[in-house]
């Protein structure tokens, strides 16, 4: 009797789990955010959050670039000292940015190397 019940059940449960896998949209592929301390003598200190949580803090100095890969659908922000705004972003995942001096000594960030 056994037997007779497994074969059954198994279909029956493979049929059941069939369309909620081809129905979960695969996850986008990770894209890279690149940063570029622009400055001519200052190192940039910022926290990088992704999705409102503090992910690393990040020392780039003057002439390097910090990148990562990141999902798209995360919202990824930089919040640096003595930055133009209380956070920069959302940065778009794909996308280089530069940091770059502005009037009285404080840092901007602008799209592009």
């Amino acid at each position: 009797m056994r037997r007779s019940i497994q074969g059954p059940l198994a279909a029956a449960l493979t049929l059941a789990a069939a369309p909620m896998a081809a129905s979960a949209d695969p996850a986008p592929e990770a894209a890279r955010v690149s940063v570029t301390n622009t400055q001519a003598q200052r190192v940039a200190y910022c926290t990088l959050l992704v999705d409102g949580r503090a992910r690393s803090n990040l020392a780039i100095r003057p002439g390097k670039t910090w990148s990562d890969a990141f999902d798209p659908r995360r919202e990824v922000l930089l919040v640096c000292d003595r930055a133009t705004s209380l956070r920069f972003g959302p940065l778009k995942a794909g996308v280089s940015y530069r940091l770059v001096e502005t009037e009285g000594a404080k840092i901007g960030l602008a799209e592009g190397q």
